[in-house]
């Protein structure tokens, strides 16, 4: 009987063990889960911050050691971490979790130099901000101006992202980016865009032409195969604008040669029958296009270094005319890449051509 109460004593002592190590393990799991290390923020940020470059809009989420935080969290562990690296802290950093969106992104033209302390002080204030309002701020106060959301993120990405390998932040970095730029526009060249006049009938950026024939059988079925699963106007135009830019070739030439249909065949074009492709798929899906011609300067893909006349659509979204311009692969709809668009010269605005 002696024998049998010791096996269960033993039995008992030995679950009882088990399951404390168990919970233990479960909680340093937790705790782990919900930090981050300075090291993985950092790399994050340079990653971060060379996305914003090359696409000039942020990211849905951020990843960061395998875990995907949104921006407004990934600020708060950005701007932790400048405060750690700033008083000698090598703790990792905790997590801030459900942080709402900016209500409404806004501010100045930032154009200079922002030092350390500057970008440390900054940091305190975004922290104090979100623990209290538990959401990123529109903006934050800086002594070039008025910094929105977006900047600060960019900012923040190229600060950390000049972290050197001993792990010592940089001293200043210098920041450069307008109101207007697609950074703060959700990756849009706003200055391409053109405001719906109401009293501007859409019939005749419906049409089919010649040069756009939006009728033909074979452009409606290409048009419905690649807007298929697509139900927003947006979703659509993207999706047409992408196949466009994807499988016509840049060839170069003047004024128009083969027409949307011959175009899309030949999957090769100059930059107006490229217009021509995109208008008559566009079209073909009941979706309002128009032609754009102006001079332009260009500075990336086949005319990179020329000056010289060029064709690009606008597609109505809403009630916005958004820029859509298919010869650079780098291009989106709404966005431009490829020559300067806050110098070209504007020509007219036209149904057909």
């Amino acid at each position: 009987m002696n024998k049998k109460k010791n096996l269960f004593s033993i039995c008992l002592f030995v679950s009882i063990i088990f399951l404390s190590s168990f919970l233990l393990a479960s909680i340093s799991y937790a705790a782990d889960s919900d930090t981050v290390s300075q090291d993985d923020i950092i790399s994050s940020s340079k990653s971060l911050h060379n996305y914003i470059n090359k696409n000039e809009k942020l990211p849905e989420t951020i990843k960061v050691a395998k875990k995907n935080f949104s921006t407004e969290q990934f600020l708060y562990l950005m701007s932790k971490t400048v405060i750690n690296k700033k008083n000698n802290l090598k703790d990792n950093i905790s997590v801030k979790y459900n942080v709402k969106k900016a209500k409404k992104p806004s501010g100045s033209n930032i154009n200079g130099k922002i030092y350390v302390k500057d970008m440390y002080n900054y940091s305190k204030n975004i922290i104090e901000f979100i623990d209290k309002d538990n959401r990123a701020p529109n903006y934050i106060k800086t002594n070039l101006g008025n910094m929105q959301y977006e900047t600060v993120i960019f900012a923040f990405s190229k600060f950390l992202s000049q972290t050197n390998n001993t792990g010592k932040l940089t001293n200043k970095i210098s920041i450069s980016l307008t109101k207007k730029s697609p950074i703060n526009n959700n990756g849009y060249t706003i200055g391409l865009f053109n405001k719906y006049k109401s009293g501007d009938s859409l019939s005749k950026y419906l049409i089919s032409t010649k040069n756009a024939p939006a009728n033909s059988k074979y452009i409606k079925e290409l048009a419905k195969q690649i807007t298929k699963g697509h139900n927003t106007t947006l979703s659509k135009a993207e999706a047409i604008f992408d196949w466009v830019k994807n499988n016509i070739k840049y060839s170069g030439y003047g004024n128009t040669k083969y027409g949307g249909e011959k175009t899309i065949k030949q999957k090769r074009g100059n930059c107006v029958d490229t217009s021509h492709a995109l208008v008559s798929l566009l079209r073909a899906s009941n979706i309002s296009a128009r032609y754009v011609n102006g001079r332009c300067e260009f500075t990336k893909g086949d005319l990179a270094k020329i000056t010289v006349a060029h064709v690009w659509v606008q597609v109505l979204v809403g009630n916005q005319w958004m820029v859509a311009d298919g010869i650079y692969k780098g291009n989106r709809v709404g966005y431009v890449t490829n020559w300067k668009v806050n110098s070209y010269k504007f020509y007219g605005i036209y149904s057909s051509i």
